[in-house]
């Protein structure tokens, strides 16, 4: 009985209320902006297999330019000294000159050049002759060993007297070979003879004397192979047409002390 009756007073009772918890509500979306489609890989042209390639430019490579040739010949005041020194000894006849240049060409020209009057006592040349101290240098040696003592063996003994020059210094290309180069002569370091003079008046021009048989022919051909030895170029009748009238002698250095006797 108090079972059924504990259980109807709990019937009677209200029933207590439970809140309801609140739902949650869905986030709002973040905002992102939009994602762009990635560009397309630029289409790359591929080269025909039958289709030359241009070859890739090559470097220009700036080739500085070097110093004239006249400045290379330059002589140290050492050498240069010395030899004015040996032309003094030697009783040559000069004078010291302001350098020479040429305004057409810059290689052209002669750093510290004498007028030679007379490369030995008694030998004048005719009108003086501008070069290298070197280059009259040798001038003198050859004429003092080899060709005043030849003059000793022509008929009558003539004595030397003076040279007749052709070219001296001057500014121009090679004669001869198309004037590829310039000549030694726009450095001072050529000497050109037309003709040997002697004190009684007479003379012995340079010229083709071949199988003559006289002894003219023979001093003009002894004097022309013992110039090799002081002249690296030796140049004459029958080298070519350009040198049919003169003997060209000349102090150009070449490799390995080659010279050139012609």
């Amino acid at each position: 009985m108090r079972t059924w009756a504990a259980f109807l007073l709990m019937a009677m009772l209200p029933m207590p209320v439970f809140a309801q918890a609140p739902r949650p509500e869905p986030r709002p979306a973040e905002h992102r902006p939009e994602a762009r489609p990635a560009d397309p890989p630029a289409a790359v042209e591929k080269p025909k297999a039958d289709e030359p390639q241009p070859e890739p430019p090559e470097p220009k490579v700036e080739i500085p330019a070097g110093p004239p040739i006249r400045a290379t010949l330059r002589e140290d005041g050492f050498a240069y000294s010395a030899c004015l020194l040996e032309l003094t000894l030697l009783g040559a006849d000069f004078d010291e000159s302001a350098p020479l240049t040429d305004p057409d060409h810059a290689d052209c020209g002669i750093a510290r050049p004498i007028t030679l009057r007379a490369p030995l006592p008694g030998i004048q040349i005719d009108g003086g002759a501008v070069m290298r101290c070197d280059t009259a240098r040798h001038l003198a040696h050859w004429l003092r060993d080899f060709v005043r003592p030849a003059t000793v063996l022509l008929p009558g003994q003539p004595q030397l007297a003076g040279l007749e020059p052709g070219s001296t210094y001057q500014c121009r290309p090679t004669i001869g070979n198309g004037g590829e180069s310039l000549s030694e002569h726009a450095f001072g370091n050529a000497f050109d003879i037309a003709a040997f003079r002697f004190l009684d008046g007479s003379r012995i021009e340079i010229t083709p004397r071949q199988d003559d048989g006289d002894l003219t022919e023979a001093f003009q051909q002894a004097v022309r192979k013992t110039a090799c030895l002081h002249f690296t170029t030796v140049l004459g009748p029958g080298a070519n047409a350009a040198h049919e009238n003169h003997l060209h002698l000349d102090i150009k250095a070449r490799k390995g002390g080659f010279r050139l006797c012609q």
